[in-house]
């Protein structure tokens, strides 16, 4: 048997972005304590334009302590659908409206400790909107062919797993 039954769960820290719970489980050895980062989850944005160029943005992420080049992403809201999320968060951050949008994968990126589950969409046909980046988003947007952000992965210079992921998903898939 290689469930685990909860004895008891409490949250231990509630946060905007996730929350901490702390549960007293029973294994098939015994009992131990897990503690499970809970979130709402996240939409990421493989944006091509027109010219078959990826859209990436350049943030400082302060856990890292630099600056980052990745896809577009955002949190998906409470009670908000993955879809919605990736068509807002792509038009919040890069002031791009996309004419189509297709799921390309779900996946957990850290599912040892977080129930937070990432979609990855891809987004074609863009048309001009409006960023609306919030008072702590400062971005810069960038466009890339496909191989030079395949040869950033491969020398190491791209680090971010969703950006990693979803564009090697998609040229395995032949999407680009």
């Amino acid at each position: 048997m290689l469930e685990e039954k909860t004895i008891s769960s409490k949250i231990v820290y509630e946060g905007p972005v996730f929350n901490v719970r702390k549960h007293h489980v029973k294994t098939p050895g015994g009992q131990t304590v897990r503690d499970v980062v809970e979130h709402n989850g996240g939409s990421i944005i493989l944006a091509i334009t027109d010219k078959g160029k990826i859209l990436m943005e350049r943030q400082f992420r302060k856990a890292l302590e630099r600056v980052v080049l990745e896809l577009p992403a955002g949190k998906i809201d409470a009670g908000e659908d993955p879809l919605t999320a990736a068509v807002r968060e792509l038009e919040e951050e890069t002031g791009y409206r996309a004419g189509s949008v297709k799921h390309l994968l779900s996946y957990f990126p850290t599912c040892g400790y977080s129930n937070e589950l990432l979609h990855i969409y891809l987004c074609r046909d863009l048309e001009p909107g409006k960023k609306n980046w919030d008072d702590t988003e400062f971005l810069e947007i960038l466009e890339y062919e496909p191989d030079e952000i395949i040869d950033m992965i491969i020398k190491k210079k791209i680090l971010d797993s969703k950006t990693i992921i979803g564009v090697m998903f998609a040229r395995i898939t032949g999407e680009i």
